[in-house]
C-alpha cells in the first residue's frame, strides 16, 4: 500500500552541493561508469523479492544485478 505525504508537511530542500553531486552521479551513470559497490540493508516485501529473484533467474542474471538495473532505469526516467 502506497503511503501519502501530508500536504502540510514541508519537503526538505537540498543544498547546492547535494544538487551538484546528484547531477554528477547521474552523468556518470549515463556513461555506464560505476563506483565500487557499497553494502546496504534494505527491507523489501517478500513477494517483490521473490519476483525479482525469479525474473533474474529466468534472465540468467544475479538478482542484485537486476535490482541495480531497475534502480538505474528508474533514475534515468526522472
Amino acid at each position: 500500500m502506497k503511503k501519502t505525504v501530508p500536504t502540510n508537511k514541508k519537503v526538505p530542500s537540498i543544498t547546492p552541493e547535494e544538487a551538484v553531486r546528484f547531477l554528477e552521479d547521474i552523468r556518470l551513470m549515463s556513461s555506464e561508469i560505476d563506483e565500487p559497490t557499497v553494502s546496504i540493508s534494505l527491507r523489501v516485501p517478500g513477494n517483490i523479492l521473490r519476483s525479482i529473484k525469479l525474473k533474474a533467474k529466468a534472465d540468467g542474471k544475479k538478482y542484485q544485478s537486476l535490482m541495480i538495473d531497475y534502480l538505474r532505469n528508474g533514475l534515468r526516467e526522472r
